[in-house]
């Protein structure tokens, strides 16, 4: 039998830690008050699949891809959506857990697309990312894990108030390691008022040949969404301001 080489052992025990730690963040007891549903991604692909429901929320259709130099399966890849609910706000939450990370000259991506629509007469508000990507182990050369995010309205409308106006927004997190660029850890959001939505994440991990370990395991996106009376109440104020530019212009 061949001996395996220590890099080679080292790297394959960490990806197993990396994957526990995934595990173990999905096993974690969920907040009061709150709903919660968990499967793993490849129960949710493919044309035949409902998708996923909880409260007035449904995610459907999912796709995935992976390349690179460790990529992912759909079984990979745990999914925990969950929501809290007060009487002015509700915060749904779908969490991804996985083990993704580069070594040394390695790259991975990983993309994940779904839809997402609203059930009620609510309306969604807020979007928001957030993921736990960092560079546990630094090198003297580039490594970084980050998430590009793309929500898309599904009728053409515009998704977020304010120029430019566009039908696509964009939501990123970055992470290169302590003293190089600015990271960030999490990016929300306002979105024009919608029932429906959909999101294609980019999830990278990548080193350069003198860079350190890369990793992410966590990536969440967050909706909020207000009831209908708050919607309608937002929507008058909108337009009564817009009248009072008329106005005065």
């Amino acid at each position: 039998m061949p001996v395996q080489s220590k890099p080679a052992t080292t790297a394959r025990n960490l990806r197993r830690l990396l994957a526990f730690c995934g595990l173990a963040v999905l096993g974690l007891p969920a907040v009061s008050k709150a709903a919660v549903m968990q499967t793993t991604l490849d129960t949710l692909l493919g044309p035949n699949s409902p998708g996923i429901t909880i409260g007035d929320k449904r995610y459907s259709n999912f796709t995935f891809a992976s390349t690179g130099s460790a990529p992912l399966r759909p079984s990979d890849v745990n999914v925990r959506i969950s929501n809290e609910e007060n009487p002015d706000q509700q915060r749904y939450t779908l969490q991804f857990t996985f083990g993704m990370d580069a070594f040394p000259g390695e790259r991975t991506d990983m993309v994940i697309g779904y839809d997402l629509d609203v059930l009620s007469r609510d309306f969604m508000n807020r979007v928001g990312l957030r993921f736990n990507g960092s560079v546990p182990a630094q090198g003297p050369g580039d490594a970084a894990a980050s998430v590009i995010e793309t929500v898309a309205s599904r009728d053409g409308s515009d998704v977020a108030p304010g120029a430019p106006v566009s039908d696509t927004a964009v939501l990123d997190v970055f992470n290169d390691g302590p003293g190089r660029l600015e990271d960030s850890n999490s990016d929300f959001m306002p979105i024009n008022l919608t029932r429906s939505l959909h999101f294609v994440k980019d999830i990278i991990v990548s080193s350069r040949p003198t860079g350190g370990y890369v990793a992410i395991s966590v990536v969440d996106n967050i909706v909020d969404q207000i009831p209908e009376p708050a919607a309608v109440s937002l929507i008058s104020i909108a337009g009564g301001a817009v009248l009072l530019r008329r106005r005065r212009a």
